[in-house]
Parts: structure tokens; C-alpha cells; sequence
């Protein structure tokens, strides 16, 4: 496919969508005095997407939201318009190498994590995609040349339909059901994601290109995706990982292991990817220890000491199952949030004796409570209290952390690793976590 000549062919380019991502291809566009039109679906100035429109465009580039199952997506392909994803037009500009890495989980993590080895290392490399920079960004930077890695975060929305977009090497950390309210069903989101290993730019070995962790093949191998089955190394070994690294904890072990098998295979110097992982910090609200609150005792109670971990990007039970799996006894949780089609049932098997106390927070905050009060199967025996929304969500998480705090004995863990996504109440999972964090801090500096 001639990218250049359709472009400099097109009377138009057709953007759909002007979030992040359509906003950094118009000035793609603008740098190169290509004539574009922005279709929203947000845009009420009349600026919608038509058959008339389409026949307008030869080349239609679609932002990560306007998946192939959209209306505007199968109006642009049956009026014979090229559609792009920003991935698929960014990457055929770029000159360097790209890491692609997804994975319903740790995927932001090992993207940062991958960016920092490569740079201990004295390489050039760039994180982009999912992570919050648009890929098509670095084209016109200084960072396009052919030493430079791009370490592309990459979700299933970009892979759905993808064209042109060929990574250099696939890592994908993990698989579990999610987004299950986009995509329909699970084997749906499998194979976005498996278009990764489609793609990848070297497909006669695609053992020594495309890393996986274990539930990538297993969900592969039940779900029966034949075409890309065993195209790909397994890794779960991280025999490479030092001991006081921030990544040595359950939920990040797995994910090295892939690293470790990239690096490996690349012939880099072990020493540096230690060092690497020694002087990596974990992005916020990754499970990380914000605090041990400590309360002198009275006469009649204890003193006590309560961990605190924030969680907050947990937005799906295989994160909040992964987090609970790192502690050794039942902690008191913070969990609820906007359902993505989970089952009520599947996140009360994951909390059943792992959870001393529930505290629940968003839209599926009273049904979940409701669901634990109704269940008599599942022997949950925990103290389960809701927290309505009164308009005021700082002074809400702050009354959840005093009331978790309140609940909590000496040396237990008050985990935020909500199973659910945050945009119910929130603005985001970093608000979410922010104002919990602020609820710490408060409750810290009561007590000492």
C-alpha cells in the first residue's frame, strides 16, 4: 500500500475523531499542507460523518475509539475510502525500531520500564501510543531516526482493524476478560490483541519477536486463535531480577520476564537491565505503599500500625485478583467503581476469604453491596459497608480511609484496587488515586 501517493492523491484527508489522537494527526496535516476534515461525534456545529462526506476522502484516519465495528468506520470502508489507525500511519513514517507491548494488565508499567532499560543502556528510546503520546507525534520530532527505539504502549482499540502497523518485537504481558462492554465478547478482544502477533515485521521467527506471559497462551489455546498459536516465546522465569527492585513483587515479575527475554535475545548486557530495574520506579498507583499510619493506643486499645496501598489503576478483576495475591492474609478493600460487563459472581469468588472488609465506592458500589448481603454461598463473613457519592468525592474517599482505618488492626493493609474503571465518578484513575492518597495524608498527620 502506497501511503504517500494516496495521501498526496486525496482532496482530503478525513480525521474521525478530535481527541489526543485526532488532534495530534492534524498537525501531521498542517505540517505538511495537507488539506483535513475533523468528524466528532461530540461536535454539534454539524460537522458529521456522511456518505457524502466519505466520497470526499480517499484516506480516512481513525482515532482508537472509532473501532471497525462503528457506524462511521463501515460507512468510510463501503464508500472504497482507505482507513488508517494513527498506529498504522505513524509507523510508516517511522525509521527506527518499535516495541510494541499490550496486555490487559502492566502493559503502562513495562512500556516506562522498557523505555528507562533501553536508555541505562545509552540507546535512544521513546515511549508513545496508549501511554498518552500519539505515536504520530515523534514523526516530525527528532527522535525519528534509525537508531532510535519507539516503545509503543498499544490497547485493543488501537489493533482493532490494524493495516500497516509492524513492530520489530511484540511483548504481551497477560490476558483476561475486559472491555467486554466494547468488544462483545472475549474472543473478540483476543484477537484485537493478537493482531500484534500478526504484525509483527519479522514473521519467519516469531519465537525470538513475540514474548507472551502464560495466560496469553492459555487463553490462546482454549480460545482456539490457531493462526497465531505457539508463534511466540512463553516467558514466566525472571531469574535476572534483583531481589530490592521495585519490580520484585507478584504482579511485576512476569512482565520482567518478558524484558529479560528481549533483552536477552537483542544481546544486551545483563548488568545493565539490573541497573535498570534497581533505579526503576513504579508509575503511581501501581500498588505501591503510600503509608503505614501509626496510632498510639489508650489504656484499653493497642497501638497499631495499618499499611496503605494505592492501587487505584486496577480496573479490572484480573488486576484486583493479581493485587489481593500479593498479600498473605485478608486485607480490608476498597473496590467498586463503572462496570465494563463483569460478573457480580466472578468478583465475589475473587474477594471470598481474601477480604476482611469491603468498602465500596461508584455506580456498582450498592449493587455489589447488595450482592455480598444477599450471598449465602459464598461464606464472605466481612464487614461490607457502601459510601454514596454526596457531591463532594475528596471528602468521600477521605470518610472511606478514616472508617477503613477504624475497621483495621495492627499490622493490616488497607488496599485501593477498585476491580472497576474510575470514569463513574472520577476523571480518571489518577484522580481516584490522588484523593485517596489525600485521605492518607490527612489521616497521617492526625495521628501523630
Amino acid at each position: 500500500m502506497d501511503i504517500p501517493a494516496i495521501i498526496s492523491s486525496a482532496k482530503i484527508i478525513g480525521i474521525l475523531g478530535h481527541g489526543v489522537t485526532g488532534q495530534a494527526v492534524v498537525k501531521f496535516c498542517k505540517r505538511r499542507g495537507i488539506a483535513y476534515k475533523i468528524f466528532d461525534e461530540s461536535d454539534t456545529q454539524g460537522k458529521q460523518f456522511s456518505e457524502e462526506e466519505a466520497k470526499k476522502c480517499h484516506l480516512i484516519v481513525r482515532s482508537p475509539s472509532f473501532m471497525l465495528s462503528h457506524k462511521w468506520t463501515n460507512l468510510a470502508i463501503s464508500a472504497g475510502c482507505c482507513c488508517l489507525g494513527e498506529l498504522d500511519l505513524a509507523s510508516w513514517f517511522w525509521r527506527g525500531k518499535i516495541v510494541a507491548i499490550t496486555g490487559t494488565n502492566g502493559k503502562t508499567t513495562t512500556t516506562e520500564f522498557v523505555t528507562h532499560a533501553l536508555q541505562i543502556h545509552g540507546q535512544r528510546a521513546v515511549t508513545c501510543g496508549n501511554i498518552g503520546k500519539p505515536f504520530i507525534e515523534l514523526i516530525d520530532s527528532s527522535f525519528n531516526e534509525s537508531n532510535t527505539w519507539a516503545v509503543v504502549e498499544v490497547s485493543s482499540f488501537q489493533m482493532d482493524g490494524r493495516i500497516l502497523f509492524h513492530p520489530d518485537y511484540v511483548l504481551w504481558t497477560n490476558f483476561a476478560d475486559d472491555h467486554l462492554d466494547i468488544h462483545g465478547e472475549i474472543k473478540e478482544y483476543f484477537n484485537c490483541k493478537a493482531n500484534l502477533l500478526r504484525s509483527i515485521q519479522n514473521s519467519k521467527i516469531p519465537q525470538q519477536h513475540c514474548f507472551v506471559g502464560q495466560s496469553v497462551h492459555d487463553f490462546c489455546k482454549n480460545l482456539q486463535i490457531t493462526d497465531v498459536l505457539g508463534k511466540y516465546t512463553i516467558c514466566s522465569e525472571c531469574d535476572m531480577l534483583p531481589q530490592k527492585s521495585a519490580l520484585n513483587i507478584k504482579t511485576q515479575q512476569e512482565n520482567f520476564a518478558l524484558v529479560q527475554r528481549f533483552w536477552t535475545c537483542n544481546n544486551f548486557p545483563i548488568d545493565h537491565l539490573q541497573e535498570a530495574a534497581l533505579t526503576f520506579k513504579i508509575p503511581p498507583h501501581r500498588l505501591q505503599m503510600i503509608a503505614k499510619v501509626r496510632q498510639r493506643g489508650t489504656q484499653t486499645e493497642k497501638d497499631k500500625t495499618v499499611e496503605f496501598w494505592d492501587d487505584s489503576k486496577a480496573t479490572n478483576f484480573h488486576a484486583l485478583n493479581a493485587a489481593l495475591a500479593s498479600f498473605n492474609k485478608a486485607v480490608v478493600l476498597i473496590a467498586g467503581g463503572k462496570s465494563k460487563g463483569e460478573s457480580i459472581e466472578k468478583f465475589l469468588d475473587i474477594i471470598a476469604g481474601r477480604v476482611k472488609v469491603l468498602l465500596l465506592i461508584g455506580e456498582m458500589g450498592k449493587i455489589l453491596y447488595q450482592a455480598v448481603n444477599e450471598s449465602s454461598t459464598k461464606n464472605l463473613g466481612m464487614v461490607c459497608k457502601f459510601f454514596p457519592n454526596n457531591g463532594n468525592l475528596e471528602k468521600v474517599m477521605a470518610d472511606v480511609v478514616e472508617y477503613a482505618f477504624a475497621l483495621s488492626e495492627d499490622g493490616d493493609a488497607v488496599l485501593l484496587s477498585p476491580g472497576f474503571s474510575s470514569l463513574d465518578w472520577f476523571e480518571n484513575y489518577a484522580e481516584r488515586g490522588k484523593f485517596f492518597e489525600n485521605g492518607v495524608l490527612c489521616l497521617n498527620l492526625q495521628n501523630k
